[in-house]
């Protein structure tokens, strides 16, 4: 490799980790993986970070996994499967808000990082595909991401046929936030969301998101999901993000969450 095929920059709270391998329209290689993985940890641990965005560049967004041969041995130690489920899996359950600034189109693997974020700003012209079946494969590893949010219907249609899904298409059924009609927009939409997150408690976030995918993973037990809200209501009252946060509304001041980003030894929920 010459250069990094994945890049890395932060702008006060704010993480980009930019696909950079566009000649290959940003396919993913073992050790681009290797290096995601890597890269996103090190957001992820980092105190200083609250909000992580990925991206692509150059026009696409990332076209999947690189089928083709690679030379590369530094894949050799490691399992490729075990690390593109754990690119996944890691975005997925980042404790931090993740926002897919989406360039271009997505395919395949591509399509499983857009949902392993929790915003996806998308420009007009892209469009997600997931290919696989075209080739004889399946999209197994990304199956874990996309079917429970979009649903069997939903699922196998786009992954029987691989057609392609256009943005619009997208924000309609709903695994959109919204669709940029420049670059120039898609970098404002980012920014928006990027303000508003901004405003938020980081653990109380990071909660947020376990809240979620426990109500969600537990089926809506009418047991056990009661039980886990009140418990998690009660941990959240009592703590010190949330003293401070409505200590600054009943002041009419804007909360400063800077003494509370979640660092290595904070990531761990109270919930």
């Amino acid at each position: 490799m010459s250069e990094k095929e994945v890049l890395y920059s932060q702008k006060g709270a704010v993480a980009t980790i930019t696909l950079n391998r566009p000649k290959r329209g940003n396919a993913l290689s073992g050790p681009m993986v290797n290096q995601f993985v890597d890269i996103l940890n090190k957001a992820i641990d980092d105190p200083t970070v609250r909000i992580i965005i990925v991206t692509g560049n150059g026009k696409y967004f990332c076209t999947g996994m690189d089928l083709t041969p690679q030379d590369d041995d530094t894949t050799s130690a490691t399992d490729p499967v075990a690390v593109t489920q754990s690119m996944f899996s890691t975005l997925s359950r980042s404790p931090k808000p993740t926002i897919a600034r989406v360039n271009g189109p997505a395919l395949g693997g591509g399509v499983g990082i857009v949902f392993s974020c929790n915003f996806r700003i998308v420009q007009s012209s892209a469009y997600f595909s997931m290919p696989e079946v075209h080739r004889g494969l399946i999209p197994a590893l990304i199956s874990e991401v996309i079917v429970p949010q979009l649903g069997a219907f939903r699922s196998k249609q786009y992954m029987l046929s691989g057609e392609r899904v256009s943005a619009q298409e997208g924000y309609r059924v709903g695994f959109v936030t919204s669709v940029a009609e420049d670059e120039a927009s898609l970098d404002k939409k980012v920014q928006d969301y990027v303000d508003l997150l901004a405003q938020s408690g980081p653990g109380a976030m990071r909660d947020v998101k376990l809240l979620v995918d426990n109500v969600d993973g537990r089926g809506g037990d009418a047991k056990v999901v009661p039980a886990y809200v009140r418990e998690a209501f009660g941990k959240m009252i009592t703590s010190e993000e949330a003293a401070h946060g409505i200590g600054a509304f009943a002041s009419r001041e804007k909360p400063n969450w800077d003494d509370f980003g979640l660092g290595a030894e904070k990531l761990k929920s109270k919930l």
